[in-house]
């Protein structure tokens, strides 16, 4: 019976030892952790690096990377989404007989003349298979004086992929290739300056 008490009270202060020892481990890691979540900055926890930007899920949310895609341009050239890589691109899905497109056109003209020459370009993906023709397009595009490139989605690959349901419909897509906003519906100059300026803020 003393064997018995004596083996327990060991086991009862060799149990103490233990404990205390993985408290005070789990609160150096948990110290730790704490440290390095406060000391953690923007630029760590978003994806810079083309590997880090590769890891991140493709998708058409906010927070996931762009599928790219290859369309023709107006102009017969061939141009990938993947070909504007650090730059912040407007993607924006249209049609000639949209009316809010056409609302919102002169004023992606006005901001494109504005911040081209700032690393942002616009990329004008035309529902091509609900045109009435190519060269409609082509004169609405001139009439328009849409200067930037102006894609033709021929089988509506892009709006599929892009799961458009509405037009216009666009994404503002970062540097590094990732959706930041999603707009449906017509934008205005002031409100793109404002995607653009926070996204160059972050």
């Amino acid at each position: 019976m003393k064997k018995m008490a004596v083996l327990l009270v060991l086991l009862v202060l060799i149990g103490g030892m233990l404990y205390s020892t993985l408290s005070k481990k789990e609160e150096t890691q948990t110290g730790a952790e704490t440290t390095a979540n406060k000391t953690m900055t923007r630029k760590e926890i978003e994806p810079k690096t083309e590997q880090e930007t590769q890891r991140v899920e493709i998708g058409v949310q906010e927070g996931k990377k762009a599928p790219d895609f290859t369309l023709e341009t107006l102009d017969g050239k061939t141009m990938h989404l993947s070909d504007l890589r650090g730059k912040i691109v407007i993607l924006n899905i249209w049609a000639t007989w949209c009316p809010p497109c056409r609302e919102e056109i002169p004023d992606m003209v006005k901001f494109y003349r504005a911040y081209k020459e700032k690393n942002v370009e616009i990329l004008a993906v035309n529902l091509t298979e609900t045109e009435s023709s190519v060269p409609n397009v082509k004169r609405f595009a001139q009439g328009m004086n849409m200067q930037f490139p102006v894609l033709l989605d021929r089988k509506s690959h892009v709006a599929d992929m892009y799961q458009v349901t509405i037009v216009p419909t666009s994404f503002i897509i970062d540097a590094d290739g990732i959706i930041r906003q999603h707009v449906m519906g017509p934008m205005t100059y002031s409100t793109m300056e404002k995607f653009i300026e926070n996204i160059k803020q972050k």
